[in-house]
């Protein structure tokens, strides 16, 4: 019998593998990449369906091209399909919501492995994995604790309703402590917020680009800072800020225009977030939060006012 390779350790992205890396965090290392904040996933998929339907979506909106997704997407799923063959597998996931997503996703794919307890450990923070120093990342690693059946419980109950294609099952995700899941409960609240909100029919991911851009002529490094600084756990990375701010201009009713290479709200922007006007009166929505697709004339709200969907 081959010995077991030593570890399997999944994070985030490629920077927090090259921390990992040189840290001399030893084993093999995998970034899940995936914004699963945006877009459809939907309910009763295996992790490969899962992949092939976020491949199409994140090819079609311009994240990268077709096939070298799919092929990303491809040799990640297999790494983890052979997690039995590690000794441990280390999960390095932070606190924001596009990290503990993607925590869901690969406890619900690696439960599906019946490892014996003891082999899948979990190490959470609330620092930003890249902004920490090689000795705080094995400082970090010598903390990590067992994922417990109750996390893996946790894990899967949480993702079933977040790929629910019901808005309800979000809402009452978000409003339970998951047990081993320290983080999850703010990260469920925060995505809530990206559905379109009952005063104005922007999310807040919206709204906080509106802003920025009312604050005056920037660039887009420092147009992406001010919508950053306004998050209690910044999640988005560049190239969804960038596409939020494509929709946000090109809709079939635009809330920002381009005038002479400076970045201004339209006259309907303006009316948006001073709260006169619904974004839905005038712009067809269609969007995906999770198993739910936003469409038509009655979607599911966030109401602020209430702290919760309605």
């Amino acid at each position: 019998m081959a010995a077991a390779l030593p570890a399997l350790h999944i994070t985030n992205g490629d920077g927090a593998v090259a921390l990992l890396k040189k840290a001399a965090i030893i084993g093999r290392h995998v970034a899940w990449r995936d914004a699963l904040n945006e877009g459809p996933v939907p309910a009763g998929l295996s992790l490969e369906e899962t992949s092939a339907v976020r491949s199409r979506y994140l090819g079609e909106r311009g994240y990268g091209h077709p096939i070298r997704l799919i092929a990303d997407f491809a040799r990640r799923d297999q790494l983890v399909r052979r997690a039995g063959e590690f000794a441990e597998i280390v999960l390095w996931f932070e606190h924001d919501l596009y990290d503990q997503l993607q925590l869901l996703q690969s406890l619900t794919s690696l439960e599906e492995h019946a490892l014996e307890p003891g082999r899948i450990w979990l190490v959470q923070s609330d620092h930003y994995l890249t902004a920490l120093t090689a000795e705080q990342i094995v400082a970090l690693h010598a903390k990590r604790r067992i994922a417990t059946a109750a996390a893996f419980k946790s894990a899967r109950r949480t993702w079933e309703r977040f790929t629910s294609a019901t808005s309800d099952a979000l809402r009452q995700a978000a409003v339970e402590d998951a047990i081993g899941l320290p983080f999850l409960k703010g990260a469920l609240q925060r995505l809530c917020q990206e559905y379109p909100w009952k005063r104005d029919g922007v999310s807040r991911s919206q709204r906080q680009m509106l802003y920025a851009v009312a604050q005056g002529p920037a660039s887009n490094d420092e147009l992406f800072a001010r919508t950053q600084m306004r998050e209690e756990a910044a999640f988005l990375t560049a190239g969804a800020f960038a596409m939020i701010l494509r929709d946000l201009r090109s809709a079939d009713a635009p809330l920002i225009e381009d005038e002479g290479g400076s970045l201004n709200l339209t006259a309907l922007g303006r009316r948006v977030i001073a709260g006169d006007v619904d974004w839905l009166e005038h712009h067809a929505i269609d969007r995906w939060i999770g198993g739910v697709h936003l469409v038509g004339e009655s979607v599911t709200r966030w109401d602020d006012d209430l702290g919760s969907l309605v």
